[in-house]
């Protein structure tokens, strides 16, 4: 299944509305989905502004499992309903005041997508990396089998592992606004995360 035919089955929009809406006929669009002919680029443009999904490459392509997922979420995201409320917060003074607050009908649905996807795209990076005949892949399934057999104690080593993970996919990133897992908060205070930042700059392996 091409993404066009994902992402008007996500959208739930029949395919001979969509013909209509860009001025093809039904069976030109079944000839797209069933990839007998290619899409022109005219006709991608149309769709990208129909759906919303700037990237046009995915209506032509079978897509990944985390592409999938990333349409759901978007879908999910465009048709949302976000209502404005007004909730109530305590002030420091200890008085009750009324903030305003928005609430998302599909918040729990794009959360969950998101999340399945960041994990799926984790599996499908660490799949590319270790198959192939080339030497690097090799390498890369002993590396990741030795960090799966840190994965799998419970020392310090994971605890350390754990801390290096966390900084290279969370903590460095510029618009990280997380707070500090509690787990690494007094490693944090000893200065681990900005001493290891500069040791990745002193051995060449970040700017």
């Amino acid at each position: 299944m091409i993404g066009l035919q994902f992402i008007a089955d996500t959208f739930q929009m029949e395919y001979k509305s969509v013909a209509e809406k860009i001025g093809v006929s039904k069976q030109t669009f079944q000839d797209w989905i069933k990839e007998r002919r290619k899409i022109p680029t005219q006709r991608l443009q149309q769709l990208s502004e129909l759906f919303g999904v700037n990237d046009v490459g995915l209506f032509q392509k079978e897509l990944t499992e985390s592409e999938k997922l990333d349409v759901q979420m978007f879908y999910f995201q465009k048709t949302d309903n976000v209502e404005d409320v007004e909730v109530p917060r305590i002030g420091e003074d200890g008085k009750v005041y009324l903030a305003k607050g928005t609430i998302s009908q599909n918040q729990n649905v794009i959360d969950f997508l998101s999340e399945r996807s960041r994990e799926v795209r984790l599996l499908e990076d660490v799949e590319r990396s270790i198959t192939g005949q080339e030497p690097e892949n090799e390498a890369n399934k002993k590396t990741l089998s030795n960090v799966l057999q840190v994965f799998d104690s419970s020392g310090q080593d994971k605890k350390t592992l754990d801390m290096v993970l966390f900084y290279l996919t969370e903590y460095q990133k510029e618009d990280y606004w997380g707070g500090m897992p509690s787990q690494f908060s007094k490693y944090a205070d000893k200065g681990f995360f900005e001493k290891f930042k500069a040791l990745l700059k002193e051995s060449g392996l970040s700017e």
